[in-house]
């Protein structure tokens, strides 16, 4: 990519970063679990031209740094622990109160984890809380600051929720993770409920997506566990049946673009 504007890229535990005046960056993206996997990819394809990122993750990423420096978009990096709830959603009031108005602004709500995997029965007090403030609680309350942060921009408003087949059908062995992300969707309809009648520009469009069986390091967990449908994901893997990662935020940065975004809040990448 070709060499612009070398952009500052900053680490660090809340707080927020110092932009600048960066007038050709007019569409602001929040990405969360934005170093690994699909997150990771999902940052790689947004890094071009006229747009500004917000990475959330518990580390950073040093190639998706580098490519950033190469494009020259403007990237701060933000070391969260999401399974805090409190403090995610007081840091990114935050970032967004030291934003300048961009012509649009997105939220990607893409970290979250799939253990514990195992029977009912075995669901412990000390994974299971963690796994519902990480897929859940924090996604609603980083949720409910970005829109009532972003009301001052006057631009359209986005969230999209990576969600899961798991939401939709149960999984045994998966009881966590469905509920969780089950829980996930319903809130995407809630928003899209009360803010259905935001007049324009600051209209909020909500879609909750799963983006199929994509091979990241969440998969391998998953192809590790002991639960009764893991030959299922491990023949998935032999037969080269995954989706890659790249291709997948490809697919749903289109997806976000499609102009009837937000027409169907319970959606799935496998549908397009």
């Amino acid at each position: 990519m070709a060499d612009r504007n070398r952009q500052r890229l900053t680490a660090r535990r809340g707080g927020s970063s110092n932009w600048g005046t960066m007038s050709e960056a007019d569409h602001l993206y929040i990405i969360t679990g934005a170093s690994r996997g699909l997150g990771a990819a999902l940052t790689n394809a947004l890094l071009v031209p006229g747009n500004r990122l917000v990475c959330v993750a518990r580390s950073r990423n040093q190639e998706l740094e580098r490519v950033a420096t190469m494009s020259g978009v403007p990237v701060a990096w933000h070391l969260q622990d999401l399974s805090q709830p409190a403090s995610a959603a007081g840091w990114l009031s935050s970032v967004l109160e030291s934003q300048d108005p961009p012509a649009s602004v997105t939220l990607i709500l893409n970290a979250g984890v799939v253990e514990p995997i195992g029977p009912v029965s075995r669901l412990q007090e000390g994974t299971l809380l963690p796994h519902l403030l990480t897929n859940l609680a924090t996604p609603m309350i980083m949720t409910g600051a970005f829109l009532d942060r972003t009301e001052k921009f006057n631009c359209p408003r986005k969230v999209l929720a990576i969600s899961s087949g798991a939401a939709r059908r149960p999984i045994e062995g998966w009881s966590a993770y469905c509920a969780g992300k089950a829980g996930l969707d319903m809130f995407i309809r809630s928003v899209n409920a009360e803010y259905a009648h935001t007049p324009e520009p600051r209209t909020v469009r909500a879609v909750s997506l799963a983006p199929g069986v994509v091979d990241t390091g969440m998969q391998a967990t998953i192809r590790n566990a002991d639960f009764a449908g893991v030959e299922r994901f491990r023949d998935l893997k032999a037969n080269q049946q995954l989706a890659s990662a790249e291709d997948t935020a490809g697919r749903i940065i289109a997806y976000l673009h499609r102009p009837d975004f937000g027409s169907t809040e319970l959606d799935d990448l496998r549908n397009y």
